[in-house]
């Protein structure tokens, strides 16, 4: 798993975020650290199947909706039992950098990623580090 200072880099400079499980409900975390991020400049692709926008941006069913090279990096609010699910949608999306949130910690989803080339970050939350 890389280093939350390296993490952070990498988002830095990688300014496009799709961002799964973006919620349109202003009393959800996904919905604050999404305003959080593009208040700070990102550009957020919401992936929801159930909204055709959140914050102001069309929103996309699913990863796959997304041209590989989209984005630089995905931030995941999904249970962790849902990680896996999302591996070959990712791995063909080529981000950087996968975020998963606080409480969001799957072995096998970030072993996966790894060994294609995809850096990840688990149990954290990037608005919180970001705002540090």
């Amino acid at each position: 798993m890389i280093k939350i200072a390296e993490a952070l880099k990498l988002i830095e400079k990688e300014k496009k975020v799709a961002i799964v499980g973006l919620s349109p409900k202003k009393d959800r975390p996904s919905y604050r650290v999404g305003k959080f991020l593009q208040d700070r400049g990102y550009k957020i692709y919401p992936i929801n199947p159930f909204y055709n926008e959140i914050l102001g941006e069309k929103s996309s069913a699913k990863l796959s909706d997304l041209s590989p090279g989209t984005v630089g990096w995905v931030d995941m609010f999904v249970k962790s039992s849902r990680l896996i699910d999302f591996t070959d949608e990712i791995i063909e999306l080529r981000p950087v950098l996968v975020w998963c949130q606080i409480g969001v910690v799957s072995m096998e989803f970030e072993r996966k990623l790894e060994d294609a080339g995809i850096r990840v970050i688990m149990d954290r939350c990037p608005a919180i580090d970001l705002g540090r």
